[in-house]
């Protein structure tokens, strides 16, 4: 069976998943449903259906559950939010394989049957060319004979003595008979050729028929087979429903999007992966703002040629992203940046003609302050309060003004998918430096000497996934006490160095102080460093120094 490519959309009230380029985005409110006396765990809608015909026990916000490791009770069995989450992920992978495999079928029995069209046009067609040639062939032949019989003719004219008048009697037999040649070559070709030919025209155009009507059978026991796999689906669908449709074998790629990352949450996404046995190569996690820039990035040119914003309006919050591509560098840089704004307000309000008025007029006052005095190429509006925009009719008549303006509400689990099928490809479709939440946006190097020359060791580049930049290298200290980084951010006025006192190590002869040392990341803006001293072979044994710091980038 061949593997999804699966974007993934957590937030606390709802949860977007869809596999790249096939098949439709699912929604689901982010809660599960156990049932009473039963191992079967529900998701979304069939969660809330159970839990009202008191069939189940429902558990809500598990993104926030598993965030702060809390856990939940549910008939006398202690889960925490490490199992609920991983319950809620295998129902709703296996919900969006099962989406994209109806979705290829369907695309594939689609192609199927403009092949049959096709067929049974190129059958007709063989037909009528058949009857054609037959045609064609069986009046040649007429006239052949026609030819012959008034050749034969004059022959025998032209033999007798009969001077002038026997001449004229062979011009008049010729004359007759070559009209007598022509009238059954017309008959001829009326009658679609005679004989064989004739018989050949018909044989062709039942074969056409025949194979059309083959075709239209296939045809037919496709749609037999289509409805076949609906059954299937369906069945399967319930059995996914009990827990039992997840193949980790069908994740080829994984792609999960929250709100706002940080290193705990991403260590336990990356946990629930371990227990879904997705390996971890196959699996990312990332900012909703890195999926702003993949989605946008994946649109026409034209859509973010200048500045790009947008606004965010979920139940309980309200957030403007902005997006802006640099050129003119070495490699061209995307930078993205999030805001959660204060006047964010709960969609409750818009129940109430005062409280939409109230509503326009804080987007309104949104609008005016980041999209005035700045050149966008487009505008996006996603989030549960732009599913319609008829109450924001001021809003939508300033962001309008000389702009254009997309509304989607799937934009992240889609640029997710984006990027879980960039992962799947050898060479990205997206050759730029990307500087968001949960990007480095600085470069961290160290000076050290190669061969006798003063050069740059990169530990970590600008752009870098800040989980993922993880590096160990090992140093021969030249008479030295100190490690000194160097913190360059895209703005060269703003680089510096940064010096790292080695307290407590041994003083030895130059070149045989070696050390380790080991860098990470807390977060894009703080560095993680540990240096130990691994001593010198059997000359110096290691002292068992060990610094650990962090440092501010």
């Amino acid at each position: 069976m061949e593997k999804r490519l699966i974007g993934l959309d957590i937030c606390d009230t709802y949860t977007q998943v869809c596999c790249a380029g096939l098949g439709e985005v699912q929604d689901y409110p982010t809660v599960i449903c156990k049932k009473k006396d039963e191992d079967v765990w529900l998701v979304g809608q069939d969660a809330y259906a159970s839990a009202l015909e008191g069939d189940g026990v429902i558990v809500d916000k598990l993104l926030k559950l598993l965030r702060k490791e809390g856990t939940a009770t549910i008939g006398g069995v202690r889960y925490e939010g490490l199992d609920l989450m991983q319950k809620f992920l295998e129902c709703v992978l296996a919900a969006a394989v099962r989406e994209a495999d109806r979705a290829e079928e369907a695309e594939n029995a689609g192609a199927d049957a403009e092949n049959a069209a096709g067929a049974n046009v190129v059958a007709g067609n063989a037909g009528t060319g058949a009857g054609s040639a037959a045609g064609a062939n069986a009046g040649s032949d007429a006239e052949n004979t026609a030819g012959a019989r008034a050749e034969s003719a004059a022959d025998a004219n032209a033999g007798s003595d009969a001077g002038d008048a026997a001449g004229a009697q062979v011009r008049s037999a010729a004359g007759s008979n070559a009209g007598a040649a022509e009238q059954v070559s017309e008959q001829a070709a009326e009658a679609g050729g005679t004989g064989e030919p004739r018989r050949n025209a018909m044989q062709a155009e039942a074969d056409g028929k025949q194979a059309a009507e083959q075709q239209a059978g296939g045809t037919a026991g496709q749609q037999n087979g289509t409805e076949t796999g609906q059954q299937n689906d369906a069945a399967a669908e319930q059995q996914a429903s009990e827990g039992t449709g997840y193949d980790p074998a069908r994740v080829g790629r994984l792609v999960i999007t929250v709100p706002k990352i940080s290193a705990k949450l991403m260590d336990m996404l990356v946990y629930c992966a371990d227990r879904l046995q997705i390996p971890r190569n196959r699996i990312r996690i990332i900012s909703h703002t890195e999926s702003f820039l993949y989605y946008v990035l994946s649109q026409k040119r034209e859509v973010w040629n200048n500045q790009v914003g947008m606004f965010d309006l979920s139940e309980d919050f309200l957030c403007y992203y902005e997006m802006k591509v640099q050129r003119g560098m070495r490699r061209v840089t995307v930078v993205a940046d999030r805001e959660k704004l204060d006047e964010g307000f709960n969609l409750d309000i818009l129940k109430t003609p005062s409280g939409v008025k109230l509503a326009d007029r804080i987007l309104c006052s949104c609008g005016e302050r980041y999209l005035q005095k700045k050149l966008f190429s487009s505008v996006f509006l996603t989030g549960k309060g732009f599913e319609s925009q008829d109450w924001a009719a001021d809003f939508m008549k300033l962001v309008c003004a000389r702009r254009k303006v997309y509304v989607d509400q799937a934009l992240f689990v889609q640029g997710a998918a984006y990027k879980a099928a960039d992962m799947d490809r050898e060479k990205t479709l997206y050759p730029y430096v990307l500087i968001c939440d949960g990007r480095l946006d600085t470069t961290v190097a160290m000076k050290v000497m190669r061969r006798d020359r003063e050069e740059q060791m990169i530990l970590a580049a600008a752009g870098d996934s800040w989980y993922e930049a993880r590096t160990t290298q090992e140093f021969i200290l030249d008479n030295q006490q100190y490690l000194e980084f160097v913190i360059s951010p895209d703005d060269p006025r703003h680089r510096k160095g940064v010096k790292l006192t080695l307290e407590g190590f041994p003083e030895r002869d130059d070149k045989t102080l070696r050390i380790q040392l080991q860098v990470s990341f807390l977060d894009e803006n703080t560095m993680a460093v540990v240096v130990k001293d691994m001593g010198f072979g059997e000359f110096y044994p290691s002292s068992g120094a060990v610094i650990r710091q962090e440092v501010m980038l």
